[in-house]
């Protein structure tokens, strides 16, 4: 596994092992509100959202400076030298009947 999904593996246990451990307080009659747990709870949750802007980030487009400024040339307009104008125009002159 790369290390992203290390990382996303490793939170998802140790989020559901925390969360069974809520359960069992729970269910022992202890307020799971007042114990460390929630803070721990709420510790791994924001690790979590920090691996998901890593994983987001990573997924996001690169831009390609390359053929961006490629895109932009070639979608300007430029004008044409009076060269090249008077080339490609056909001489004017007498029409015949």
């Amino acid at each position: 596994l790369d290390p992203l999904d290390q990382a996303k593996l490793d939170l998802v246990s140790v989020y559901t092992l925390n969360s069974m451990f809520w359960v069992y307080l729970a269910t022992q009659g202890i307020n799971p509100k007042e114990h460390p747990v929630k803070q721990e709870l709420e510790r791994i949750r924001t690790y979590m959202n920090k691996v998901k802007e890593i994983a987001d980030k990573k997924k996001a487009s690169k831009l390609n400076k390359g053929a961006a400024s490629r895109f932009v040339r070639n979608a300007l307009w430029e004008p044409k030298s009076e060269n090249e104008h008077a080339s490609k125009t056909p001489a004017k002159g007498k029409k015949r009947k």
